[in-house]
C-alpha cells in the first residue's frame, strides 16, 4: 500500500519523505507540468528546494508512470556505477553492452512512461558520465522523462534541447520562495517572530528556504550546542567543501562587497585571472545572485555574505575595500565608491566623492536614504568642509523635512564668503537664497520671505545650476497654491517644466508633474490629473533604475484619486505600494500614505485601526526627525475627520480652534505646501461641529464666508463639500432653499466624479425628504448611532463604542425614530435603508 500523500504509481522506488513544515509551491509544480519536455533541469545552489520540488511534482502526477529516483549525492561516479544503480532500482540485470547503449536499452520499450530522477547530479562529473547522459537525451526515448537537480549546469547539449522544445530549466531566482511562502514558513517554524525580524530575515535570505530554516534554528539554543551557527556549518559542508582553496578565498573576499562583476574581479586579482575565477564561482552556484537582467552585476546572498565575512582579516578587508573603491570611481559609480571608502575607514575620500554627485541624484532611486545614512557616518567637519557639500546636505534635509538641521546647514554657507571672484560670490549667494527660500516656504511662517528669496535666486543663479532653479519655481508654485493665489502656480510650473525637459531630467519632470497634479486635484479636474499621473508613471518607466522616491509619491497621489472616486480596494493597493517605496528611501511623503490609510479605515467603520494608522504616522515622523509642524496639523485634521465619522463632534471643536489660531492674525502661517487646503478644511469641520452643538447661525456665517473663498480660489471639490454643510445648516434653520442647495451640490459632486462624497451624502427625492422631515439630514452623531443599531449593537454597546452614556444613546434613538416617522428601532433601520441612509 502506498503511504498517505504518495503517488500510487511509484513501483520500483519510493519517493523521499517531504521535509517538516513543507511549504507547497503549486505555481512551480504547474510550470513543471505545463511543458512536456524531455528534460526538466533544476539548477541552483544548495537549499533552494530543488529535490523537494521534484518530489512535490511527482506526487501531484495522476497518470500511471514508473518513477526511478537515483540520489547521486553530488559525488563523482562513473557511467558504469550509474548503470549499476539504475539496474538495481529496476530490479533487472544490466545488458552486456557498452555503457551508453546499455543505459538506453534498459530504459527503452518499458511499455509505460518512466520518470528518471537524477537528484544532486555531480558538479564535477567525468567526461564519460556527461557523454552517456548526452547520448541518452539525443535518443529522445518516447516514454522517458528526466528530472535533474544540480548545483552546476551540466555540459550537455542543452541548446539543442531548448531549440527542440525539450528543455525546461529553473534557476535560483525562480525556485526562491516568494514573500507569502516565506511568511508561511516563518509562521510554521517560529510563529512568535516579530515583524521587524521577519522583514530582516526576508532581506537577508531573499527566498532561500534553507537560510530561513537555519537562521531560525540558531534562535532556538539547545543545551548541547548553545547558539550554534548552523548556517556556517551548512555552508562548510554544502558549498566550501566543493570549492578549490582559490575559489573559496575569492568568495570570502566578495562577501565584503555590495556588488561584484567579472571586470571588478579582474581588477582585484589581475595576476590570477580574477575574471575567470569569478566565472568559476558562478558556475559552481556559489550563492552569487544576479542584480541585473544582463548578467553583469551580482551580489553574494546577504545571509551567506554575513556568515563568510569573518574568514578574512580586517586588514585584508580594508585593502579589498580600497581597491574596489578605486575601481568604482574609475567606472563612474560614485555611490559604490563612497560606500567602499567608508568601509575602508577613509571618510575624507568618501566626502571628496560625495561632491561629484549630479544635480538630480537626490531625487532618484533610494539616494535620499543613502545620503542620510552617510551623514550619520561622516564627521560633521567633513560634511561642512565645502559649499557644495553643505548645499547637497541642505537639499537632502529639506526634501526630508528635517528643517532645523537644514537651517543650520544653510547658515554655515556664510562661512565661505567672500569667494575669490565676484562671479563665484554671486553664485554662492544665489544658492544660499534658493535654499533659504525653499526653507521659508516649507516652514510657512513667512510667505513674503519665501517669495523674495526664491525670486532673487532665480535672477542670479547660472543656467547650469538648474536643480536649485527648479526647486525655486516648484516652491513658488506651491506657495501660490497654499497662500490663496493658485492662478500664479501654473506659469511657474510651465517655466520649470521647460527647463527640466531642456536638461533631459525625467526625474524633475515627474517631480514638477506632482505639483501640476496637486493643482488639478484642488480644481476638481480629476480626469486630467489621472492622465498626467499615468504619463508620469510612463516617464519613470523609461528609466532603468527603480526610483523609489518618485514612484512612492506617484502611488500615494494615485491612492488619493482612488479615495475621491470611492475605489477603496484600488486605493488600499496604491497606499501599500506607495508606503513601501517611501519607506525604502526614507521619504517623509509617507505621511500621506498613513493619512490615506486612516481615511480608508474610517470609511469602512474601522475606527480603532484608523487611529492606529495616525499614531504610527506620528511615530514615523518622530523617528525621522521631521519638523513637527510639517505633520502635526494634517494629523490632527485627519483625526478630526475620523471623529466626525463617529459623530464625536464635542471633541472636534477644541482641536479645530487650536489649529485655526495658526492661520489668523498678523503673524498667521501659510498652509502646509503638501496640504494647501488644511486651514479651509479645518474651518469646514469647525462649522459642522458648531452646527451639531446647536449653533446653526454661527455655523452659517462661517460656511458662507468659506464658500465664497473656495469659489474664488476655484477649489471646486472643497466648495462642493461646503455647500452640502451649508444645506444642512439651512435645513436646521428652516430655510426653504436648503433642499435646492443640497441637490445642486450633489449634482456638482456627481459631475466631478466625487463618488466618495456621494456615498456620505446619498441623494433622496424631495417628496420623501419632505414627508419625513428631510430625514436624510440626520446629524452625524445620529447617523453613527443608526449605523450601530443596524449592526445589532445594544444601547450599552453603542455607548461604549461612541464614548457616550446609555441615556444619551436613548435620546439619539428617540430623535432618529421621530425624524424617520417610526416607533421601533427595527422600523428605523428599514426606513433608513429605504431612504439611502444605510447601505
Amino acid at each position: 500500500m502506498p503511504r498517505h500523500g504518495q503517488t500510487p504509481h511509484v513501483l520500483a522506488s519510493r519517493l523521499p519523505r517531504l521535509p517538516p513544515a513543507h511549504i507547497p509551491r503549486p505555481r512551480l509544480v504547474e510550470r513543471l507540468a505545463a511543458q512536456d519536455a524531455q528534460l526538466r533541469l533544476l539548477c541552483a545552489p544548495a537549499g533552494f528546494g530543488k529535490s523537494v520540488l521534484i518530489n512535490e511534482f511527482l506526487r501531484a502526477r495522476t497518470e500511471p508512470a514508473r518513477v526511478v529516483w537515483l540520489n547521486l549525492a553530488g559525488q563523482a561516479l562513473t557511467p558504469e556505477q550509474l548503470l549499476a544503480q539504475l539496474a538495481a532500482e529496476l530490479a533487472e540485470d544490466a545488458p552486456a553492452l557498452p555503457t551508453a547503449q546499455a543505459l538506453q536499452q534498459l530504459l527503452a520499450h518499458r511499455g509505460e512512461p518512466i520518470w528518471l530522477v537524477l537528484d544532486d547530479y555531480p558538479g564535477h562529473p567525468s567526461a564519460g558520465l556527461d557523454d552517456c547522459i548526452d547520448q541518452l537525451l539525443a535518443r529522445a526515448l518516447p516514454d522517458l522523462c528526466l528530472l535533474v537537480s544540480v548545483r552546476q549546469r551540466p555540459a550537455w547539449n542543452l541548446p539543442r534541447l531548448l531549440l527542440a522544445g525539450e528543455l525546461l530549466e529553473l534557476d535560483a531566482p525562480q525556485l526562491a520562495f516568494d514573500r507569502q511562502q516565506h511568511e508561511q514558513l516563518v509562521e510554521q517554524l517560529a510563529p512568535r517572530t516579530s515583524a521587524a525580524m521577519r522583514e530582516e530575515l526576508w532581506q537577508e535570505t531573499e527566498g532561500w528556504c534553507a537560510g530561513v530554516r537555519l537562521h531560525l534554528s540558531a534562535k532556538v539554543p539547545t543545551s548541547a550546542s548553545g547558539n550554534h551557527c548552523w548556517l556556517r556549518e551548512y555552508l562548510d559542508h554544502e558549498l566550501l567543501n566543493r570549492l578549490s582553496p582559490e575559489e573559496a578565498n575569492c568568495l570570502f573576499a566578495l562577501a565584503h562587497l555590495p556588488k561584484v562583476s567579472a571586470e571588478l574581479c579582474q581588477h582585484l586579482w589581475e595576476e590570477s585571472d580574477g575574471a575567470g575565477l569569478f566565472e568559476r564561482l558562478l558556475a559552481r552556484q556559489a550563492f552569487c545572485m544576479p542584480l541585473d537582467e544582463h548578467g553583469t552585476w551580482y551580489r553574494v546572498l546577504p545571509a551567506v555574505a554575513r556568515a563568510l565575512r569573518h574568514r578574512i582579516s580586517e586588514a585584508a578587508a580594508t585593502r579589498l575595500h580600497l581597491s574596489a573603491c578605486r575601481m568604482f570611481i574609475a567606472a563612474g559609480q560614485v555611490e559604490d565608491a563612497i560606500e567602499q571608502a567608508l568601509c575602508a575607514g577613509q571618510p575624507e575620500a568618501a566626502a571628496n566623492y560625495l561632491e561629484r554627485l549630479g544635480q538630480e541624484w537626490l531625487t532618484g532611486e533610494q539616494h535620499l536614504a543613502h545620503l542620510l545614512a552617510w551623514r550619520a557616518r561622516l564627521p560633521a567637519t567633513l560634511l561642512e568642509s565645502t559649499p557644495r557639500l553643505l548645499s547637497l546636505n541642505a537639499w537632502g534635509l529639506l526634501i526630508s523635512w528635517r528643517l532645523d538641521e537644514a537651517e543650520a546647514c544653510i547658515a554655515k554657507l556664510g562661512h565661505f564668503l567672500p569667494q575669490p571672484t565676484a562671479l563665484r560670490n554671486r553664485k554662492l549667494l544665489a544658492n544660499w537664497q534658493a535654499l533659504h527660500g525653499v526653507l521659508a516656504a516649507l516652514r510657512g511662517q513667512s510667505v513674503a520671505n519665501a517669495r523674495l528669496h526664491c525670486r532673487e535666486a532665480l535672477e542670479h543663479l547660472p543656467e547650469h545650476d538648474w536643480m536649485p532653479i527648479l526647486f525655486c519655481y516648484s516652491s513658488l508654485a506651491r506657495v501660490a497654491m497654499a497662500s490663496g493665489a493658485p492662478e500664479e502656480a501654473q506659469p511657474h510650473l510651465h517655466k520649470a517644466l521647460e527647463i527640466a525637459r531642456r536638461q533631459g531630467s525625467l526625474l524633475f519632470e515627474v517631480l514638477l508633474n506632482l505639483d501640476r497634479i496637486r493643482l488639478l486635484l484642488l480644481r476638481g479636474e480629476f480626469g486630467r490629473a489621472q492622465t498626467l499621473l499615468e504619463q508620469s508613471f510612463a516617464l519613470i518607466g523609461r528609466r532603468k533604475q527603480v526610483d523609489s522616491l518618485m514612484l512612492g509619491r506617484l502611488h500615494l497621489i494615485q491612492a488619493e484619486l482612488h479615495l475621491i472616486t470611492d475605489r477603496l480596494e484600488d486605493a488600499e493597493g496604491a497606499l501599500r505600494a506607495g508606503l513601501e517605496q517611501a519607506h525604502e528611501c526614507l521619504d517623509p511623503f509617507a505621511l500621506h500614505g498613513f493619512l490615506g490609510l486612516a481615511e480608508l479605515r474610517a470609511r469602512r467603520g474601522q475606527f480603532d485601526e484608523a487611529y492606529q494608522e495616525l499614531r504610527e504616522a506620528e511615530r514615523q515622523m518622530h523617528c525621522r526627525q521631521v519638523w513637527r509642524y510639517a505633520y502635526s496639523g494634517v494629523l490632527n485634521l485627519q483625526g478630526m475627520r475620523v471623529l466626525a465619522r463617529q459623530g464625536r463632534w464635542e471633541r472636534i471643536e477644541p482641536v479645530a480652534l487650536r489649529i485655526q489660531r495658526y492661520f489668523e492674525g498678523d503673524c498667521r502661517w501659510m498652509a502646509p505646501l503638501d496640504y494647501p487646503t488644511l486651514p479651509l478644511r479645518n474651518q469646514l469641520l469647525l462649522a459642522r461641529a458648531q452646527l451639531e452643538s446647536g449653533r446653526a447661525e454661527q455655523a452659517e456665517a462661517m460656511l458662507q464666508s468659506l464658500l465664497a473663498h473656495s469659489q474664488s480660489l476655484q477649489f471646486a471639490p472643497l466648495a462642493c463639500e461646503v455647500q452640502l454643510a451649508l444645506a444642512a445648516t439651512w435645513h436646521a434653520l428652516g430655510r426653504a432653499e436648503a433642499s435646492q442647495l443640497h441637490r445642486q451640490a450633489l449634482e456638482e459632486a456627481e459631475r466631478l466624479g466625487m463618488h466618495g462624497l456621494l456615498r456620505d451624502y446619498p441623494r433622496c427625492d424631495s417628496a420623501g425628504a419632505v414627508e419625513n422631515d428631510q430625514g436624510n439630514l440626520l446629524s452625524q452623531r445620529e447617523r453613527a448611532v443608526l449605523q450601530l443599531l443596524a449592526e445589532g449593537f445594544s444601547n450599552q454597546e453603542i455607548g461604549g463604542y461612541l464614548f457616550i452614556s446609555v441615556n444619551t444613546v436613548k435620546t439619539h434613538t428617540k430623535k432618529i425614530n421621530s425624524k424617520l416617522g417610526v416607533k421601533r428601532r427595527t422600523q428605523a433601520v428599514m426606513r433608513a435603508k429605504t431612504l439611502g441612509l444605510l447601505v
